[in-house]
């Protein structure tokens, strides 16, 4: 690619018209009864052929893109959870000795400090912070003799206060669980990032978005994006508002660099096909298989091969509105709760129930999937 692609989320269209915001596009299918369509790049992932296995290692496209990424801005902050995908970037950046900036971790440290000792080494979801806590000797070690700074951003009493905003889903856009009233606003939040920006420099904001997430039908295997899945760590906010200098980066799904994404997809049918795993990738019918551990579990095995597979790790959470990353909210007799609440009760009843999984706003919205794009055969008795 000649020229690099910024501000590159997607965009959904209805009756002729293109939004940033999947809200807009629901209302004007309200009103047209026109379908709405997501279109992420398609353009750019249509024209490769991904049934044919890149012939370079794994390893060198994430060493590319890193490389990448570094040429295109001044400043990289790379958000960084303890999970696999952002440990990988991190990993990857320190192994080729290519310049990091900065690691950015925030979660409600405050509010879920106290369940620590009490949940110990439960892996039942919710209450991440553990996970970063438990993170941080590894990162620490990690980073010594790289300059890399570390912040830790503590948001309990940002979603608190934010909830006084009814309106604040609307340029959350797709997710609308209690920590969008803040992840939405977070380059507001957080000035210093800003105050580079108004130096001049260009800084990049970099995610560990995503792993393959492949389904099938009786015949093949598709790589397919699902729009709900890129907001679990960044949401459109910058693009419905405008604010084209706030660039977020998918670290693993980018169009900038489409090779890395069908490698990776190729590197899991091989790893599971050896392995007998194959019946992993559920049906393109059921959308769960977006959220099945196991699929987790051995495609981290076959696509990221550094890291230590048995460390412990915090399950991921099991819904989009509802879910526990939120669950010290969620558990608490705050007000604040309550008039979330609220707000994504509105908007429900501003989209119709029709656009929520199971006709309610509780379960989030339903899912826009790109084109399957087919990466390899399906044999029904394999």
């Amino acid at each position: 690619m000649s020229q690099y692609l910024y501000h590159n989320k997607g965009i959904y269209t209805c009756n002729g018209r293109h939004f940033h915001n999947k809200i807009d596009a629901i209302f004007e299918a309200n009103v047209s009864g026109r379908h709405v369509e997501w279109d992420y790049h398609h353009s750019t992932f249509g024209q490769h052929q991904w049934h044919i296995d890149p012939p370079v290692e794994l390893e060198e496209l994430y060493k590319q893109r890193a490389l990448q990424l570094r040429q295109a801005y001044d400043h990289l902050v790379l958000f960084y959870s303890g999970g696999v995908d952002s440990w990988y970037i991190l990993k990857m950046f320190i192994k080729y000795n290519i310049k990091l900036d900065e690691i950015y971790m925030y979660g409600p440290f405050k509010a879920e400090e106290k369940m620590y000792d009490q949940l110990g080494l439960d892996r039942s979801p919710g209450y991440y912070t553990r996970e970063i806590r438990q993170s941080l000797p590894l990162l620490k070690k990690l980073v010594a003799d790289h300059k890399i700074k570390i912040n830790v951003f503590d948001w309990t009493e940002h979603i608190i206060k934010a909830a006084d905003d009814r309106d604040w889903f609307y340029t959350a856009g797709v997710r609308f669980d209690p920590t969008c009233m803040v992840r939405s606003k977070f380059h507001k939040i957080f000035r210093d990032h800003s105050e580079m920006r108004h130096k001049g420099k260009k800084v990049g904001f970099v995610y560990g978005i995503d792993k393959p997430r492949l389904l099938r039908d009786d015949h093949s295997i598709y790589f397919a994006f699902l729009d709900v899945i890129m907001t679990t760590g960044t949401l459109p906010t910058n693009d419905i508002m405008g604010e084209y200098w706030e660039n977020d980066e998918y670290f693993y799904w980018t169009p900038n660099m489409p090779e890395l994404s069908i490698k990776m997809s190729h590197d899991v049918v091989k790893y599971l096909t050896t392995s007998n795993q194959i019946n992993l990738i559920k049906h393109v019918k059921n959308i769960a298989a977006f959220h099945d551990e196991s699929y987790y579990r051995q495609v981290n095995r076959a696509i990221y091969p550094l890291w230590d597979h048995d460390i412990w790790q915090v399950k991921k959470p099991t819904s989009a509105i509802y879910n526990e990353q939120s669950k010290w909210f969620l558990d608490s007799d705050l007000e604040a709760k309550l008039k979330w609440e609220s707000s994504i009760y509105e908007l429900e009843r501003l989209c119709g129930k029709q656009w929520f999984n199971e006709n309610s706003v509780r379960n989030g919205l339903k899912g826009h999937l790109s084109p399957l794009y087919k990466v390899a055969d399906y044999k029904v008795d394999q």
